[in-house]
């Protein structure tokens, strides 16, 4: 095996969505794929960039389950605390790359989940209970645990790098078109 020092480290690392790398945390009717979104990974590697999967708070908190939620209903205030606490330490991971000068290129997160979208996020007129189709429709602004990952690095102080939302919940887009997208931004990221 071939002798390697510290210089052979990239030092760029990407946050990465539990679900893209663990499909199994999905809800069920909302997985593309059977593990792992590979395609991911590949690209990541492909610009020698390491990845961190964050824990998946709705399954943390409701298990795996659960049947589809929105972001109204987890909006309150004990699921906020939980994702607080999870978002606290993604924080620290981050400040502490920052310390020794790595990169942290990007958080990886699933647009359209309601903990883990950017831009837009899953919402429900239900009325309460479960809707009776996982049909749901879609609002601007982030999901919950987003949120609370946004403003625990902003409390730090650090950089926050940016937040690129696949959008895995667009059923108009197949995973090839998601994967371009994703890995036009990177390249882009890395210029």
């Amino acid at each position: 095996m071939p002798q390697r020092n510290e210089d052979d480290r990239s030092k760029k690392i990407v946050f990465v969505s539990n679900c893209l790398l663990n499909a199994n945390n999905k809800v069920m009717e909302f997985a593309r794929y059977p593990g792992m979104f590979t395609e991911v990974v590949q690209t990541l590697d492909k610009y020698g960039i390491g990845l961190l999967q964050m824990p998946c708070p709705e399954v943390l908190y409701m298990g795996n389950q659960r049947w589809w939620h929105s972001r109204n209903l987890y909006d309150n205030a004990g699921f906020r605390r939980f994702c607080r606490t999870l978002a606290k330490q993604m924080a620290d991971y981050m400040e502490n790359y920052a310390i020794v000068g790595y990169d942290v290129v990007a958080v990886l997160v699933c647009d359209g989940s309601p903990t883990c979208g950017v831009t837009v996020h899953s919402h429900y007129e239900n009325g309460g209970g479960p809707p009776a189709e996982p049909e749901r429709s879609l609002r601007r602004g982030p999901g919950v645990y987003t949120q609370e990952l946004l403003a625990a690095v902003e409390a730090r102080g650090i950089t926050m790098p940016p937040v690129y939302g696949l959008k895995m919940d667009d059923r108009e887009k197949t995973n090839d078109q998601i994967l371009a997208e994703f890995e036009a931004f990177i390249r882009e990221r890395l210029s």
